[in-house]
Order: C-alpha cells, then structure tokens, then sequence
C-alpha cells in the first residue's frame, strides 16, 4: 500500500488512530503540538516535519483536534499552504475531520474547500481510548457518498462500524447528540446509584440487577464497572470535553428553537462539576461531583478550599465564579 496520509492531532485519541494506520500498511506524516507524541510517531515508522514539507505528498489529511475553531485554523493553513506553493503535482486531497466540530461550521468548510478541489468528510468517532488503540471505533461520517466510498477503506483501519449517515455535517451532529445521551445516562446513573447506596443498597449489586433490565446504558455496562465502582476514574475522555460536547448540543437544541430545557440542565451540571473538580478531571469523576449535592456529603475543591455541600434547591443560585451554592 503506497498511501500517504497526514494525521493532525496525535492527542489520546489521535496517537493510537495514527498508529493503526501504520499497522495497516499506510505511510503517516503527522504533526502535532507535542513533541513526545511526535517521537512515539516517528518511533513507529512514521514521519513529522512542517506541514508545509508533507503536504504535497498525501493524499488524505485526518484531522483529530479538541475544538471547531482549531479545525477551522487548521483547514485554512492546510488552504494557504496548498495556495501559496509552487508545486504543480499535487495529489488529489481529501480531508477527513474526525475531531468533534459543531455541524454548521462543518458544512461551510465543506464548502470552502469544494472551491479549491479538495475533498471532504465529517467522521467523528465514538468507543474512547481503548477502541481507538484497538482500532475498534465507531465512525460516523457525514459527506457525498462519493467522498465516503473513497475513504472507507481508510476509515476501516481505525473503526470496526462504519456508516455514512447523511451529508456534510451530519457525522458531526450525531456526534454530538451521542455524547448528550452519554451524558444524560451518566449523570442519570450516578444519581440513581448514589440513591441506592444510600438506602443500604451495594452498588455492585444495584449495577448488576440494572444491567440484566430496562435501565441499563453504556454508563452502567461499561463506564460503572471499569471506572466508577473501581475508583481508577480513567475513561480517558476528559470532563472538559463532554461538557463541551453538551455545551454543542444544547446549541443545537436551541438553534433548532426546540421546546426542551433537558439539554440545558445537563450542560449546567458538567459545568458546575467542572468549577470544583480538577481541571483534567475525567469526565466519569462527575460521580464525585454527584455526591456532593444529592446526598448532602460534600466534597472538596482543593484549588480554592472550599466544601461544596448537597441539597435540593431550584437550581437558579449560582454564585460567582459559577458553582452553585446548594
């Protein structure tokens, strides 16, 4: 296989993506912010250096970044860089964002790039860390179904479920809509637990019984067993980034002028959680946070010192520096 591919953002995430592609016979240039990262790349056989060096060499650029306005700086470096070149024999480019972008900014970027010949598709990912290194992932990708069928190969490198699900954009919105429901479910679980806990139910065995029924989810199979139950708290998918998932979600709920407050309260507790737990806090640590306003036990933010403590107010009192007084 003589494929070249860029790979921008070699995170928690993107490292173990790229490194599939190496195992499956892909040449990978990547690039990345980290320099350790960029050193575990190269020690696997692939290549770093200035985009700029690599850029008229492949023919696909994977995208794995934390935010749409990085995606956004990216794409117009990877513009300018095309632009601004000399060389004539450039391969034809697709770009694949598999980073979590909001679906709007997607679709306008699909656009852009249209005017310039370059191919484009959404494809975020969904399994966390350890499908990403087992190359397990879920990948849902939005784009013509031209474009999809060109990068399916690709894409099965690093995912086993792989499905276009609608145009440009679309792969980004279900995205986001997926980790809203994770959310909701984990949030939904904690509380329940905790409740169950407290009226001297184990929660080993609460999980257990939840699971053989109706009100099982992905929390309560795999994120209550592995990371909760087991304190390691380890998911490897940060609180930072759900929030800001949810916070993309509760957007689109309001962009769509949609007759539901659900995305908001859940978008309100991570950000709450997110003022007194540790800033790399994981984001199945929002148990802990749970356990602070439920059941009345508190917990401790040790950057400011301060106990923040349970109860049942209404939700609107929130003091400065945005943690609810409870």
């Amino acid at each position: 296989m003589n494929e070249n591919i860029g790979f921008i953002g070699l995170g928690k995430m993107g490292l173990p993506m790229a490194k599939n592609l190496l195992k499956n016979g892909y040449s990978v240039f990547g690039a990345d912010v980290s320099e350790n990262a960029l050193e575990e790349l190269q020690a696997l056989g692939g290549n770093t250096g200035s985009m700029k060096d690599w850029i008229h060499k492949v023919e696909y650029i994977v995208l794995m970044l934390p935010s749409s306005a990085i995606v956004n700086k990216v794409l117009e470096d990877i513009i300018d860089a095309i632009s601004s070149s000399t060389q004539k024999d450039q391969n034809s480019l697709m770009i694949i964002d598999m980073s979590s972008s909001y679906p709007a900014d997607t679709k306008e970027n699909s656009n852009k790039l249209e005017t310039y010949n370059i191919g484009f598709v959404d494809a975020p990912v969904s399994g966390g860390v350890k499908k990403a290194v087992d190359g397990t992932l879920t990948i849902m990708a939005g784009g013509s179904a031209e474009h999809f069928e060109k990068c399916k190969r690709l894409l099965g490198a690093m995912g086993s479920s792989i499905s276009l699900v609608g145009p440009s954009g679309s792969g980004h919105l279900i995205k986001a809509i997926n980790n809203y429901l994770s959310a909701t479910h984990l949030l939904a679980s904690c509380e329940a637990v905790q409740l169950l806990e407290n009226f001297g139910v184990e929660p080993e065995k609460a999980i257990n019984v939840i699971n053989q029924s109706t009100g099982r989810s992905g929390s309560t199979e795999y994120k209550f067993p592995n990371f909760i139950l087991t304190e390691a708290y380890n998911s490897g998918f940060s609180l930072e980034l759900i929030k800001k998932d949810i916070g993309m979600a509760d957007q689109l709920f309001k962009d769509a002028d949609a007759a539901t407050s659900l995305p908001q309260i859940i978008y309100q507790k991570f950000s709450e959680a997110s003022n007194v737990l540790d800033k790399e806090a994981d984001h199945t640590e929002i148990n802990k946070f749970v356990s602070a306003y439920l059941l009345k036990r508190g917990i401790l933010n040790e950057e400011n010192e301060k106990i923040v403590s349970g109860g049942s107010g209404s939700g609107n009192d929130v003091r400065p520096g945005g943690v609810r007084q409870f």
